[in-house]
C-alpha cells in the first residue's frame, strides 16, 4: 500500500510541474480525452436510433453520435474498456449477482449476464433518462430481459434527493456515457438518488463495476452493509479531472478502503482501481 500511494503521489508531482513550466510561459494545457474523435466531427443531439449487429451482441445506438468513443467502438464489433471485462472475468461466477453501476448502451451488462449464465443477474444502474432507454432497449433485443434488471437513477450514498444530470452539449466530451451528476448545477435533468443498499439482493454478489463520473465514491458510501454482506472485489474509476470541480481527492478513496477493511489491488488504464477484501 505504502508502494502504491507513493506512486500516486509520485503522478501528482510530476502533473504538478509540468503545469507549473507551462505556466512560466504562459503556456496552456488543454485536455484531450478518450472521448475525442481524431476527426473534428462533433455528435449531435439526437432522438434516432441504429440497430447496429455486432460480433458482441446487437445494439440501437444514437444516430448522430458521430465521435461518442464508446459507440464507434462497439459498432466496430470491439468491446469498450475490454481489459476491465477481461478483468472481470477472473471473478465472474456462474448463478451470481454483479452490480453495473454506470451501464451506457449496456455492453458491459450484456457482456456480464453471459458470465453469471441463465441463473444470474446483472443489475444495471443508468441516470441518464435518454441513455437508459436505449439500455432497456438493447436488453430486450439481445434476449436479456430475464437476468438483466436495469434501474433508473443516480447512484449515491442516500436516497430520494434530487440530483442534477448535467447537459450534454458535447464541447467538452463526445460522448454521451461521458456525462454525469453535477453537483454544483441546479439546471439540468433532474434525477432521483438511489443506493446501492436500498436493495435486497438475494443471490451472493461477485462482482461490483462503477464508473459514474465522479460519483464512484459516493457510490460505494451507500454500499457499506452490501459490501459487508457480499465481500465482493469492487472496480471503480477514479477520475482526476473532476478532483477540482466536485472538490475531492484520491486520499479520500483510500481512507474509505481502508475503512471497509478492502486494500487496492490492481489499477488498469491508470484510473480504474480493483479493491478486493483484506
Amino acid at each position: 500500500m505504502d508502494l502504491f500511494l507513493l506512486n500516486i503521489q509520485l503522478l501528482k508531482m510530476i502533473n504538478s510541474f509540468i503545469k507549473n513550466v507551462f505556466n512560466l510561459f504562459d503556456l496552456e494545457i488543454k485536455r484531450i480525452n478518450k472521448e475525442s474523435s481524431s476527426v473534428n466531427i462533433q455528435s449531435k443531439k439526437t432522438d434516432k436510433l441504429t440497430l447496429h449487429s455486432t460480433s458482441t451482441g446487437s445494439y440501437y445506438l444514437p444516430s448522430d453520435a458521430i465521435s461518442d468513443v464508446v459507440a464507434n467502438t462497439i459498432i466496430a464489433g470491439d468491446i469498450f474498456e475490454k481489459s476491465v471485462v477481461d478483468l472481470a472475468s477472473n471473478y465472474i461466477k456462474p448463478n451470481s449477482t454483479v452490480l453495473d453501476v454506470g451501464s451506457n448502451y449496456g455492453q458491459m451488462s450484456i457482456l456480464f449476464s453471459k458470465l453469471v449464465g441463465s441463473k444470474g443477474k446483472v443489475h444495471a444502474f443508468e441516470a441518464n433518462s435518454w441513455i437508459y432507454e436505449i439500455l432497456n432497449k438493447n436488453i430486450k433485443v439481445n434476449g436479456k430481459s430475464e437476468n438483466i434488471i436495469p434501474h433508473f437513477g443516480a447512484v449515491h450514498d442516500v436516497d430520494n434527493v434530487t440530483l442534477i444530470f448535467s447537459d450534454i452539449d458535447f464541447v467538452d466530451w463526445g460522448a454521451y456515457g461521458s456525462y454525469g451528476i453535477d453537483y454544483n448545477v441546479n439546471v439540468g435533468q433532474e434525477v432521483s438518488s438511489i443506493t446501492i443498499d436500498s436493495f435486497c439482493f438475494e443471490e451472493p454478489i461477485s462482482f461490483m463495476k462503477i464508473d459514474i463520473q465522479g460519483g464512484d465514491l459516493n457510490a460505494m458510501k451507500g454500499a457499506i452493509e452490501t459490501i459487508r454482506k457480499h465481500q465482493m472485489p469492487i472496480l471503480f474509476e477514479y477520475e482526476y479531472h473532476f478532483e477540482d470541480k466536485f472538490n475531492f481527492n484520491f486520499q479520500q478513496y483510500v481512507d474509505f478502503v481502508n475503512s471497509i477493511n478492502y486494500k487496492f489491488h490492481k489499477v488498469i488504464n491508470g484510473h480504474n482501481f480493483l479493491i478486493i477484501p483484506k
